[in-house]
């Protein structure tokens, strides 16, 4: 059942307004301000559905003895509310108090209706809109004591419960997800070592190309999968949010950059590393799209083993973010470089086959030191320690200063693209082309295609794979990095002999 939380400053008639919607006196009314000392609930019933409503004693000033515990109280109904009805008074005008319960109720994220009570006449409706012009055109006036325009407020009620219902519904796939976040989770804190966690990243891998190798297969025709393209794209307009982890050692300022971006405190944030304890997921929109910022545990090095080994248990909850997100934002402290743990961080990443920015944090701190050069010259310097993920985004950043977060979001985005990027037959026609005028590859009657996306993965058919090294695959990669870009994603590679079943 929906929650409805009625609050606002003490003496504005919320109980009266509370028990004209119940239809009985749940609450104590009384000229008195506070009266209601604690949250009331009853159930209130429109034509279509039912309401659980909460009743509060109301925001006082701060030299008011009961301050503490109606900002407490009230504080708590909005926070489990799902709807909230905020009411003002036309008796005593808008005040100070009103516009901080105002700005309140709107920074609270959640549907709401402004209510202007105590109007009992047309001349007194004009006056409220005169009065309460803040509050913008769309208030309902009413008189709670006399039961006028109460079902203007059930009929608003209605509207937003349909449609926090179909919120709802198309959340589902989003609720399925933060499911497998949590399984995922308990599978990654089983694991010891990082050789295990390599080889459990290597069978996800490979259950995700062979998945998308056997739909390939299934494509009945082109049109049927023009038919499932354009259901697909349909269903992501309305669905998709792209899941982003702010990864990194601790104490590089993740938590702070989020709280940067989102343009208020939403992490906790202290000096001591580890702050984090859990992982943090936070909707946002930027430029149109839809984000879902996780924010993480740090990874630390574990005491006492091995030179970069990782402590498996105490950042499980990092490592799955890294397993479950789409793009992966690795956090570096520009005041104390790129270290091997950073290293390690990435090679994860970039195992796994999720896109890449790397945000040089603290980049203020470097700017007041005025290093040799410039910034541009110490931002290449950092940049040249991480070569083997150059295909990466390098932004410098600053969460004090909020330097670079519109870059910083940018890249975010264009780095997305590149992981959802499927290229056309003609393309990969040309890429064959440009294969063909290598030495070690004329021998090789070169075909290749795109398996997959997310991130993008192309089967290499030759005539002798096993004469095929490392480095002549790189040089693959980078024959299709400047064709066509992929910037910010990873690229992966299946290399296979001709005629031989994938």
């Amino acid at each position: 059942m929906i929650r409805v939380a009625i609050v606002g400053r003490v003496n504005t008639g919320k109980s009266t307004l509370f028990n004209a919607l119940v239809g009985s006196s749940v609450s104590i009314t009384w000229k008195e301000p506070g009266t209601t000392r604690d949250v009331v609930e009853a159930i209130a019933h429109s034509k279509k559905r039912s309401y659980i409503l909460m009743d509060t004693a109301g925001y006082t000033f701060e030299d008011d003895p009961m301050y503490e515990i109606f900002k407490a109280q009230s504080d708590k109904a909005i926070e489990k509310a799902d709807i909230i009805i905020a009411v003002f008074d036309l008796n005593s005008g808008f005040t100070d108090l009103d516009d901080m319960v105002r700005k309140k109720v709107i920074r609270s994220g959640k549907p709401f209706i402004f209510v202007v009570n105590k109007v009992d006449s047309k001349n007194l409706e004009l006056l409220a809109h005169s009065e309460f012009s803040l509050l913008g055109k769309n208030f309902i006036t009413v008189s709670a004591l006399h039961k006028k325009n109460i079902e203007k407020i059930f009929e608003e009620l209605d509207r937003i419960a349909d449609e926090l219902e179909k919120e709802k519904s198309e959340k589902s796939d989003f609720y399925s997800e933060e499911e497998t976040f949590d399984i995922k989770m308990q599978e990654i804190l089983s694991i010891q070592s990082l050789k295990e966690l390599e080889r459990k990243i290597d069978e996800e891998r490979e259950k995700e190309i062979q998945s998308a190798f056997r739909r390939e297969i299934l494509k009945e025709s082109e049109e049927a999968e023009k038919e499932t393209n354009k259901e697909l794209d349909e269903k992501k307009e309305k669905r998709e949010k792209i899941r982003i982890s702010f990864v990194g050692r601790p104490n590089v300022g993740k938590s702070s950059l989020i709280n940067a971006i989102l343009g208020y405190e939403r992490c906790v944030v202290y000096d001591k590393p580890g702050t984090t304890r859990d992982a943090i997921r936070i909707p946002f929109q930027f430029d149109n799209t839809n984000f879902i910022l996780v924010d993480t545990p740090g990874l630390r090095k574990k005491s006492k083993v091995d030179v970069g080994g990782l402590e498996f248990k105490s950042v499980g909850r990092s490592l799955t973010a890294i397993f479950v997100s789409d793009i992966c934002v690795l956090v570096i402290d520009s005041a104390e470089g790129v270290t091997h743990q950073d290293k390690a961080i990435a090679g994860l990443i970039e195992r796994r086959g999720r896109g890449l920015v790397v945000a040089f944090n603290k980049i203020d701190i470097i700017k007041e030191l005025k290093p040799a050069g410039g910034i541009g010259t110490f931002v290449s310097a950092l940049q040249s320690s991480l070569k083997f993920i150059k295909w990466a985004y390098f932004i410098p950043v600053s969460a004090k200063t909020r330097y670079g977060i519109d870059g910083l979001l940018s890249a975010i985005k264009s780095s997305y693209q590149s992981w959802i990027k499927k290229l056309k037959p003609s393309q990969l026609l040309k890429i064959r082309e440009r294969l063909l005028l290598l030495d070690f590859m004329r021998n090789q009657n070169p075909k290749i295609f795109q398996l997959t996306v997310k991130p993008p993965t192309f089967l290499v058919y030759v005539n002798e794979p096993e004469n095929l090294k490392k480095y002549q695959v790189k040089h693959i990669e980078k024959i299709i990095r400047q064709l066509y870009g992929f910037y910010g994603s990873p690229i992966h590679f299946r290399v296979k002999r001709h005629g031989e079943p994938y």
